[in-house]
């Protein structure tokens, strides 16, 4: 009787383990690392997603996803390898749909120089505000009145701008454009005209402003006349306070061709006024306008580690796709390096392996077990 009911608890056991395991799920945990994104964005343009990570991270990757507000999703995998420019930490989406969308980093993996993992399928989350494109502020309309009725009283005085506005060849807005000037750039007004334009010299030249956007008052952030460069791209105006991710150029344009006028050290804090659909930045340094790749910025406060070297990060973008094949750029770096980012499955999915294995050879030596004692009772 007692074997019998030593037999009947064995088999209870087994069944309590071979249960438990059902249940063993998988544990995403909140992660150590954070998403970087611009929190307002207009539809139809472009928008970099990265990573903020500890400063003992050396390898991580993760899915960043997407989801607008219409249900679509877009995914895509950042795979980075500190100081390696094939593998960076950042991905590039489109703005497709208004209304609030969700980014999302999810199977996050972080490693240190030693290839110890410091963490594994962890999560993050973050909102974006996609809005409706909206037509540029109104400029002043042309002048009805006769050029030979318009009359400038003269002046010899400093004005200074008090929003990017441009500069043209008349008093007309169908005029030629000469340039473009920033906010709190400082003009010479040599006469104010009768139909709410004020004359100016600018390059050497006479040309004409809307007086709407000048005014004798000075401004703290007095300005050269400055230009935006030649070319196509678009920039949204935006007023925020950023920091150096690491240490990196300035460019006179937003081109990695362009002509270095500066740097930043990683953790510097500048201020930047636009954000551009082709991953750079435009911002306000020692009182010029410079840009810098977008990648390179985060909207929160970094740490300076002052064990890295004082090299300057590479500005130039680089897809973000993985590419499969037969053996990966990034196994080739796991030989010659010796550092991988742990990847596969999660410690639930091996404790759940484990222990149905576990579960399965029991039920079998309980029943081969009963069997062998029954043929010795017989």
């Amino acid at each position: 009787m007692k074997k019998m009911i030593s037999q009947v608890l064995l088999i209870f056991l087994i069944m309590i383990i071979g249960i438990i395991s059902v249940f063993i799920t998988e544990v995403k945990a909140d992660s150590k690392a954070s998403i970087n994104c611009v929190s307002s964005i207009t539809v139809g343009q472009n928008f970099t997603v990265s990573l903020n990570l500890p400063s003992n991270v050396y390898a991580a990757e993760s899915d960043i996803t997407v989801k607008f507000s219409d249900g679509t999703t877009s995914t895509k995998r950042i795979v980075y390898v500190n100081g390696m420019a094939n593998f960076p930490n950042s991905a590039v989406f489109t703005a497709s749909v208004t209304g609030n969308a969700t980014v999302t980093a999810s199977n996050i993996v972080l490693s240190d120089e030693g290839a110890n993992t410091l963490e594994q399928n962890g999560s993050t989350t973050a909102t974006i505000n996609i809005v409706e494109n909206t037509p540029p502020p109104a400029t002043p309309p042309a002048s009805s009145e006769n050029n030979n009725q318009v009359s400038f009283t003269d002046v010899n005085e400093t004005v200074y701008t008090t929003d990017r506005c441009n500069i043209r060849s008349s008093y007309s807005t169908s005029s030629t454009k000469l340039g473009t000037v920033n906010s709190g750039t400082a003009l010479k007004r040599t006469g104010v005209g009768s139909n709410g334009w004020s004359r100016i010299e600018y390059k050497g030249q006479t040309a004409y402003i809307s007086s709407q956007y000048v005014t004798t008052k000075s401004s703290t952030n007095e300005q050269q006349p400055t230009e935006e460069p030649e070319g196509e791209v678009s920039f949204k105006d935006v007023n925020e306070t950023m920091y150096a991710t690491k240490s990196c150029n300035l460019r006179k344009s937003w081109s990695t061709s362009s002509e270095k006028v500066g740097s930043l050290k990683a953790g510097e804090q500048v201020k930047r006024t636009g954000v551009a659909d082709n991953g750079w930045s435009r911002i306000n340094y020692g009182g010029k306008v410079v840009y810098v790749a977008s990648n390179l910025l985060s909207s929160k406060p970094i740490e300076e580690d002052t064990n890295t070297t004082n090299e300057v990060a590479d500005e130039n973008t680089v897809q973000n796709e993985v590419v499969e094949g037969e053996k990966t750029d990034l196994e080739l770096i796991q030989e010659e390096v010796g550092v991988y980012p742990e990847v596969g499955n999660n410690i639930a999915n091996y404790a759940y392996i484990a222990v149905t294995i576990i579960a399965i050879l029991g039920t079998v030596s309980g029943i081969c077990y009963l069997k062998i004692n029954n043929k010795e009772e017989r």
